[in-house]
Parts: structure tokens; sequence; C-alpha cells
């Protein structure tokens, strides 16, 4: 589990169109799960939540969800957000921008949002 802040100067780096945090005066946990959809862990994950009547964001990459897609289907029917995740988990800092953005845009084809996290927490400012 990671609890993430992101440093002010990587704030100044990237463009302002980019969502860090919702300020908010109530007490909110976001819970996200990224790399899914995993055969075994990601029906776990959704027993849990439906448990506690809880919704959750699965950023899910492309040939999981085509891997799963019974899986995904749940996800989204019981009602929880879902997020691009790429297609095979590119690492931004290590992809060219033709490529990496290739591979975002064919997520789009099988994951429909309009969120996204990069993988590893690594993109470039071109790839944006």
């Amino acid at each position: 589990m990671y609890l993430v802040t992101a440093p002010k100067l990587l704030r100044s780096y990237y463009p302002a169109s980019l969502i860090w945090d919702i300020p908010t005066s109530e007490k909110i946990i976001y819970l996200t799960f990224d790399d899914g959809p995993h055969p075994t862990a990601t029906p776990f994950v959704l027993e849990t939540l439906k448990q506690f009547n809880a919704k959750a964001t699965f950023f899910c990459i492309g040939k999981n969800v085509s891997n799963n897609k019974k899986i995904y289907q749940q996800i989204l029917a019981d009602g929880h957000a879902v997020g691009n995740h790429t297609s095979h988990h590119l690492n931004g800092w290590q992809t060219s921008s033709y490529v990496y953005l290739k591979d975002v845009s064919f997520a789009t084809t099988q994951i429909h949002s309009n969120l996204f996290r990069p993988p590893y927490g690594r993109i470039s400012k071109a790839q944006i």
C-alpha cells in the first residue's frame, strides 16, 4: 500500500490541468486498485467491498481486461469506477512518447473512462 503526496516541485513541473488532490472539509478515503483485473485478487477485493458497501476505483491494464473480461464486467456491474492504466503497464520514463501514447490509446478501446494513472507514477511531460 502506498500513501503518496506529490511534491510541490513535481506539481510545478506538470500542467495545472492535472488533478493532484481534491480539497474537501469532509473526511473521505478513496480506495484505488491498480494493475487488474486479476483472476484471484480482484474477485476477493470485489466481495470485500460488497460486504462493507464500499466503492473503489480500479485502474485497469488493457491486456488484463482482455484476459479477464467477466471480472472487468463485474467491476462495472458493482458500480465501481474504472481508469486507464495503459495496455501493457509501460514505464513512461523508459518508453518513447510515440509507443507510450499508442499503448494508452489502445487501452481506451477497452477501458472507457476519463481517468488515467501512469504505471509506476512515471510519465513524461510529452506524454500528457
